[in-house]
């Protein structure tokens, strides 16, 4: 009897409509040349029955029989799916038969692939029929596909997995209320994206992907963990919503992403809530529990679950297995390993499902009360560690941990505040100090700090309280004009000291030291840093003793002592380095490099910079990178050495965008157009000033080297040009800025030394400096920096091979005469 070459449900233009995994369906034809068996495993709705009919549609010339698709979501029992795939290959039983007989006799002779579909309510009967067609004819192939592996020892697992997606750039302004756009050029790129803007365009013809709405698409195929059928839902609703309310209404994602009554999905999947009831069907009941459970963690580890999950149905010693059949069935994802421990999560969909059961169980307080205390505890044990001795590789470990639990740890305080345990948010904040303040997380942990200390405020712990306060002093310390950091330094130092915490109490006083400082009073900081360091001494805070010793080092440097700077430094990172507290000790080096620099002893300043930013390097700190790699490219430019600054001035705005920190990039533009001007490139010096001047006056942050950079490029090249240069890049996204910013001109080519090598500024400092003015006063005359009057000083000399001013006598007639 003649079969039909295939019989897969796909039409012609199912084909045409199919988008993305174009790399999965290679490998896989590749694997199915080897393997005879692969199954396709993943979540509900990820895509598994379309990625296996697309592959068998592309290999089905391989096989001279043709494909045979079996659908076996109606199938639960062991006769009902035998009898499914029976009947499909039209065999057919007799008395003297078992059904499983049948169907190896119809395969025995043929050369063809089996593809067996939704066969995780058949899992046992499906795993015996494969064994059987594997051992007994030998030209089968089989492709799978179900939640759950079936286990065979032949078998191929594949897991599927999301749709590509673009990742959540950092903003240059954190508190954007719209998401950051996808470049054009990236949105051929994103799987999902282009799945939600085709479906999109097939729902509403007129719809488009432009620059205002791309931002919206790439967040709601994030929150949809680039899951095909959910995407492919909400892509459906842009015949009655814009993609902004589309993403504002995922909150409610179950009612909002239901069938377009199109039909074309089988009933399990007309609506994202059916597909996870199909799931969860499937489970045991300690499975469902534990499911229900594992939504309190956005991430999570083993010894976490068994802590928090275990109990009322559900053994601690059965956890492991039930996680790991949670894991199988796709429900669990593996979400990373950190320094060996490996992490789990639950989708956000799934996680939502998980969450309305765990309330439907009565359960929910109760396990976020098991994890708040679970994580307390943690927490606090961590930052004790963190004040004793510990092996910089166990900081580093203990910090990647916390990175991966930043989400945990919001959702936490955010549990606690509902509930009214605002101690046990405040605990949180607190024990989280050290991570803060080494990831330079000062806006995030500031505005999570800002809402606890709101909360109830008379009923908190007095010592707890004080804590806070001075924390949150220190957090905003960079981010508030000093007049509000005051404030909240002052409050800090009354609650300390109502309640005698001197760990509070020498905290505030350094961040108002550090206030002191900032306003040009070096006295009254000197004052504040050494009653911190008295505070200090009561407590065990190498924190803010390293802190206050830097305060204390500048307070030194900014009063004509540089001696005595050096020792406070040298004194805290031999403090730091017998912590093993490698971070500490390189902020101790980047102080005293500046000290160095200033000395004019710049190979000492340029080995202690690169060494320090090592370290923070090594620790991802974007601020504190991005602060070093801006003062070494300066050292460079002192040093007339302008293309050895491009890489760490470079790294320096690269880094700041990294970090999201607006002002920061405002810095790092700035130090770029001064190695502009070292490059006699003055209107890209004014288009580089321009755009940070834009950027300090949206942040109310304005500063006096923008209208210097600015003076500097009139003289050269007059007020029309630097007006017309200054606007240039102002109007420009700021990604754009960057990348022009670091696509430097070509360097010049060697120049000839002596008086005629010299710039038109160069010669006319050169010409103060002969007459006899100082740095001082000829920066006075220019209207510039001691700063820039020596670097054209420190060119001058290179470029005349000389190297005293006294040399310098004679040179304006010895130029005039030659």
């Amino acid at each position: 009897m003649s079969h039909p070459r295939h019989n897969l449900p796909l039409s012609a233009g199912e084909f045409i409509r199919f988008v993305g995994r174009e790399r999965d369906i290679v490998d896989l034809s590749r694997l199915l040349n080897t393997a005879r068996m692969v199954t396709l495993t993943g979540t509900g709705g990820i895509g598994k029955t379309r990625l296996a009919l697309h592959l068998a549609e592309r290999v089905m010339r391989r096989f001279p029989d043709g494909v045979r698709f079996i659908d076996l979501s109606e199938s639960s029992t062991h006769d009902q799916a035998l009898r499914t795939v029976a009947k499909s290959l039209q065999a057919v039983e007799d008395d003297e038969r078992t059904m499983t007989d049948a169907i190896i006799t119809s395969l025995r002779t043929r050369d063809l692939l089996l593809l067996l579909d939704t066969c995780e309510h058949a899992v046992g009967p499906m795993a015996r029929l494969c064994q059987a067609v594997l051992r007994d004819c030998p030209r089968v192939r089989i492709l799978v596909t179900s939640r759950q592996p079936l286990h065979v020892p032949q078998e191929s697992i594949w897991r599927v997995p999301p749709l590509s997606l673009p990742a959540r750039a950092t903003p240059t302004d954190p508190y954007a209320a719209d998401p950051a756009p996808i470049p054009r050029r990236d949105t051929q790129r994103y799987e999902s994206v282009r799945l939600f803007v085709t479906r999109a365009h097939a729902a509403r013809a007129g719809f488009e992907m432009t620059r205002e709405n791309s931002g919206y698409i790439a967040e709601i195929c994030r929150m949809l963990d680039g899951m095909p059928l959910a995407i492919e839902l909400a892509a459906a609703r842009v015949r009655v919503l814009s993609v902004q309310q589309i993403l504002r209404r995922l909150d409610d994602r179950f009612q909002l992403l239901t069938s377009d009554g199109s039909g074309d999905l089988p009933p399990r999947q007309r609506t994202l809530r059916a597909v996870l009831e199909w799931s969860h069907d499937l489970l045991t009941e300690p499975e469902r529990l534990l499911l229900h459970r594992l939504s309190v963690f956005s991430t999570w580890y083993l010894e976490a679950a068994e802590d928090v999950c275990s109990g009322e149905g559900v053994d601690a010693s059965d956890i492991l297995p039930l996680h790991f059949s949670l894991l199988d069935k796709s429900l669990v994802v593996v979400d990373t390993e950190i320094d060996g421990t490996a992490h789990y999560r639950l989708t956000e969909t799934v996680r939502a499902y998980a969450a309305e059961r765990l309330a439907e169980d009565g359960d929910l307080d109760a396990r976020w009360e098991r994890y708040l205390r679970f994580s307390v505890t943690r927490l606090e044990e961590g930052a004790k560690s963190f004040r004793a001795p510990l092996a910089w590789n166990e900081r580093l470990s203990y910090l990647r941990l916390l990175d991966h639990h930043r989400e945990n740890h919001s959702r936490m305080v955010e549990w606690a505040l509902s509930q009214g345990r605002v101690d046990d948010a405040l605990r949180v904040c607190v024990a989280l100090r050290p991570y803060w303040m080494v990831r330079d997380l000062a806006s995030e942990g500031s505005r999570v700090l800002e809402r606890v200390l709101a909360a109830d405020p008379d009923d908190q712990s007095p010592s707890l309280r004080a804590r806070a306060l001075a924390l949150q002093a220190e957090l905003r310390l960079e981010l508030d004009p000093a007049p509000r950091v005051s404030t909240l330094a002052r409050c800090a130092l009354e609650a300390a000291r109502a309640c005698r915490d001197a760990g509070a109490a020498a905290s505030a006083l350094t961040t108002t030291a550090s206030l002191a400082l900032r306003s040009g009073r070096p006295d009254e900081a000197l004052e504040h840093a050494e009653r911190a360091g008295r505070w200090a001494e009561r407590v065990d805070d190498p924190i803010t003793e390293g802190t206050t010793l830097g305060v204390l080092a500048q307070a030194a440097r900014r009063g004509g002592e540089p001696d005595r700077a050096v020792a406070h430094l040298e004194h805290g990172i031999t403090l730091a380095e017998g912590l093993g507290d490698r971070w500490s000790v390189a902020r101790g080096l980047h102080g005293l490099g500046s000290i160095a620099a200033e000395r004019r002893d710049l190979a000492r300043a340029r080995d202690l910079f690169t060494e320090a930013l090592a370290v923070f390097g090594e620790l991802e700190a974007a601020p504190a990178t991005a602060r070093c790699a801006r003062d070494l490219g300066r050292l460079f430019l002192a040093g007339g050495e302008p293309l050895k600054a491009r890489e760490p001035l470079s790294t320096c705005l690269r880094v700041s965008f990294t970090s999201g920190r607006r002002i920061a990039v405002a810095r790092a533009l700035e130090a770029l157009a001064e190695l502009a001007l070292a490059e006699d490139e003055a209107e890209r010096a004014a288009a580089l000033a321009g755009v940070a001047a834009g950027l300090r006056t949206s942040l109310d942050r304005p500063s006096a080297e923008t209208l210097r950079l600015r003076s500097c490029v009139e003289r050269l090249v007059g007020g029309a040009r630097t007006s017309e240069a200054w606007n240039a890049w102002r109007s420009l996204p700021l990604e754009q800025v960057r990348d022009r910013a670091l696509a430097f001109p070509r360097p010049p080519a060697p120049r000839a030394s002596g008086p005629e090598s010299l710039t038109p500024r160069e010669r006319e400092i050169a010409e103060l400096a002969e007459r006899g003015l100082s740095n001082r006063e000829i920066a006075e005359r220019l209207t510039i920096s001691q700063a820039t009057a020596a670097r054209h000083i420190a060119n001058i000399f290179r470029k005349l091979s000389i190297s005293s001013r006294t040399q310098l006598t004679g040179w304006a007639a010895s130029r005039d005469g030659g």
